[in-house]
């Protein structure tokens, strides 16, 4: 009996037999999945039982590591990274500047990574790779050239796609659209760290409460040294501009809660995020909005890169006041330094 087939008989059972995977049985299971060897039905059939009995936070570790180890990781040479894990499936309604987030912190000493995937089901939103690519930006680098890129100390950002870094979980994408609700995996897969430095950093969103908790025990178990966890936009790693938002943050393996105004930063705006100009929201807008705001232009594009970039090297302790981590953002933004950066990294 294989793996997975063994994980139906214990989660698929209904509401009153079904039982938990162990860590071991759960990492078995999602490596068999990775292996592209097991039945699609077989594989959807365990990820909607798991999700409809609730996944433990060990059945949700097993999975995590097994897609790290299919994933491998290298070691970076720098002191700190920040990994940006917005949604994969993208945004509907606000522009992802936050595609730019990663060379405004390069350009303020701290290393950044995204990683994402070009598109995602079920919401099928413009992403940080369609952006990117609309900016024209290489979105097909391997993690070796990756690693370059944050190594390297006038570029130190990059964009890394699940294609490239985790092949056989990409190649799932299908069997997710036709599941229709999504698995657990769409929370894990943000998760993965595919470069590790002396310290890295998790930057991830959530929407819905009961998800920090979650979170924080798998950055911990997954060996994260810390995380800034944001009640974002559209589940995004920014929150609000207008208002004080409730998050949350993983130190010294300690989930505590963070309340943050983006006016202690230096943002003073009146609306929520970057809404588009345009009827429908496109990649396109958000790479131009993005580049303006990039280049000095003032707005909220602007804004919610300094807020955005700002929280992470507080949240690093790379500076320790919130007025003056912004400050700094803004002259990074403001001097061009944060805009060579980008575009040392584009034409890399």
């Amino acid at each position: 009996m294989s793996a997975v087939a063994d994980a139906i008989k214990k989660v698929a059972t209904g509401p009153h037999l079904s039982k938990d995977l162990s860590l071991e049985e759960s990492r078995e299971a999602m490596l068999e999945i990775l292996s592209g060897e097991v039945d699609p039905v077989r594989m959807a059939v365990m990820l909607i039982a798991l999700r409809m009995k609730r996944e433990t936070d060990e059945e949700n570790l097993g999975l995590l590591l097994a897609i790290q180890e299919k994933t491998g990781q290298h070691a970076l040479e720098v002191d700190n990274v920040m990994l940006l894990s917005d949604p994969f499936n993208g945004f509907s309604r606000h522009c992802p500047i936050a595609a730019f987030l990663p060379a405004v912190m390069a350009a303020c000493g701290l290393p950044a990574l995204s990683q994402g995937v070009y598109q995602m089901a079920p919401k099928f939103g413009v992403t940080h790779a369609q952006v990117l690519e609309a900016a024209g930006v290489n979105i097909q680098l391997t993690v070796a050239e990756a690693a370059e890129q944050l190594n390297t100390t006038n570029i130190g950002w990059a964009y890394l796609d699940q294609a490239i870094t985790t092949p056989s979980l990409f190649a799932l994408q299908d069997l997710r659209r036709l599941m229709i609700k999504r698995p657990s995996l769409a929370t894990l897969e943000k998760l993965v760290m595919p470069v590790k430095a002396k310290k890295t950093h998790l930057q991830i969103g959530f929407v819905h409460k009961a998800y920090p908790p979650v979170l924080a025990y798998l950055a911990k178990q997954s060996g994260f040294d810390s995380a800034l966890i944001v009640r974002g936009l559209e589940g995004g790693i920014v929150p609000t501009l207008r208002e004080t938002s409730d998050n949350f943050l993983l130190i010294d393996g300690a989930l505590k809660p963070c309340s943050l105004d983006p006016q202690a930063f230096g943002v003073d705006q009146q609306t929520r995020g970057v809404m588009p100009d345009l009827d429908q929201l496109t990649a396109a807008e958000s790479a131009q909005r993005g580049i303006a705001a990039l280049q000095g232009e003032k707005g909220v594009a602007y804004d919610l890169l300094v807020y955005g970039a700002a929280m992470a090297l507080w949240h690093c302790g790379l500076v320790s006041d919130q007025n003056k981590a912004g400050d700094l953002v803004i002259k990074s933004l403001d001097s061009g330094d944060a805009f060579a950066a980008f575009e040392k990294g584009r034409t890399k």
